[in-house]
């Protein structure tokens, strides 16, 4: 079942509404985190009719999801500038993945800043997508197109976590969407995993994103994905992220803290 399909899909559910939790995107034994945080928006639009722009999600991966889940919202405000919605999703009846999703409209003003210059990298090719699930990757991986570009690759004993790979959905029908780039916007494995020489446990604890850009429209949906971790210490690890368009303009920015378990 493809993104599209997951959210076209979705039934009301007492307060709320129940979605679909196909295997082939899970991540170990818990859906990915960015198709429950994109469900959680959904959600919350379908919930409180919310139409302004997002711009910020700020989400807690409390515990695992999957088999049967389900996601409600309530406006926490909502005034001239922007609308708060938390939005929760619950896995067999626990809360799974908790979000605050902050909504405003682009206004005009006199203070204009270009945020940071994107990498050079040569620009995607499909002939270059790499497989990872086939690779012994994570089965959601199966639903991007994925190609490394810059950094270092997980596994490479690197001296410095920073890794950055092209990506796009495989599902055109989310390319150049909100919630396809919520759904994607957390596509690279933690940069921390580069450090490693084989195989390490790891779990996303919070994950924020803010959207700079007032478009989200790139080429043939390719995003340049960049995520650099500032340390790893007492079994945690923090990074920054950062998504461009392949014009080169930001999209957004992000920081993450991951749980590590070797």
């Amino acid at each position: 079942m493809n993104f599209s399909d997951i959210l076209a899909n979705a039934k009301p559910d007492k307060d709320g509404y129940a979605y679909a939790a196909p295997d082939q995107w899970k991540q170990g034994r818990t859906l990915y985190g960015g198709l429950t945080s994109s469900i959680c928006l959904h959600s919350a639009r379908l919930l409180t009719g919310e139409e302004r722009q997002l711009r910020s999600a700020l989400v807690s991966f409390v515990g695992p999801s999957s088999e049967y889940i389900t996601a409600d919202a309530a406006v926490l405000r909502s005034g001239r500038t922007a609308t708060t919605v938390r939005s929760s999703l619950r896995s067999s009846g626990s809360v799974a993945t908790e979000t605050l999703l902050t909504f405003a409209d682009c206004r005009e003003s006199n203070i204009v800043y270009t945020p940071s210059t994107m990498p050079d990298v040569a620009a995607p090719r499909p002939d270059d997508v790499l497989d990872l699930s086939r690779a012994g990757g994570p089965a959601f991986t199966c639903n991007f197109d994925l190609i490394p570009v810059g950094g270092a690759i997980p596994m490479s004993a690197a001296p410095v976590p920073d890794i950055y790979w092209w990506a796009r959905h495989k599902d055109v029908a989310a390319r150049d969407t909100e919630l396809g780039l919520l759904c994607i916007g957390d596509i690279l494995p933690p940069a921390v995993l580069t450090m490693t020489a084989s195989p390490a446990r790891v779990s996303s604890m919070t994950w924020m994103i803010d959207f700079v850009g007032d478009s989200w429209e790139t080429e043939a949906g390719w995003y340049l994905f960049r995520s650099t971790a500032d340390a790893a210490t007492g079994g945690l690890s923090t990074q920054h992220m950062s998504i461009w368009s392949t014009s080169g303009a930001m999209i957004a920015k992000g920081r993450q803290t991951v749980a590590l378990f070797e």
